[in-house]
């Protein structure tokens, strides 16, 4: 059996990531925001919402999630493709780094309530970014 090309490994990077990213993203944001209202913690508006409300909140905050988080995913998936392309492979700190970079990248662009949390938005990209890179190095993908 052949092995895969760099063209291949790269389109695979970029389709995957593009698809995958938003929906670990939405994931995180869904599991925090479930843990945060539990813990009375968050804004003023999860504080005060009953059991059903709060589940209600954090979906809405999760869908919101995954549709806000398609363009960074793109962007990072280009980049990734790009070293994938150039190498073969990248690693996990590129893979972080690449997810924070996007995320704060659209966060400027897009303003808003986001650019107002930049810090944990970054840190939530930059851990979706290193679970892509553990899921294309298991798939054998990217070669590790």
């Amino acid at each position: 059996m052949e092995d895969i090309t760099n063209g291949q490994r790269a389109f695979w990077t970029f389709l995957i990531t593009t698809l995958a990213a938003p929906f670990f993203g939405a994931l995180i944001v869904l599991f925090l925001s479930v843990v945060a209202g539990a813990l009375g913690k968050g804004p003023d508006s999860l504080r005060v919402l009953d059991q059903s409300g709060q589940l209600a909140w954090a979906a809405e905050k999760a869908a919101a999630t995954f549709v806000w988080g398609a363009m960074p995913a793109a962007i990072a998936g280009a980049a990734l493709a790009g070293l994938v392309m150039m190498r073969g492979m990248f690693g996990w700190l590129e893979a972080a780094v690449a997810g924070a970079v996007a995320v704060s990248i659209d966060a400027f662009l897009t303003g808003g309530m986001v650019l107002q949390h930049l810090a944990p938005v970054a840190v939530i990209g930059a851990t979706v970014g290193v679970a892509m890179w553990a899921v294309f190095t298991r798939a054998g993908i990217v070669r590790a």
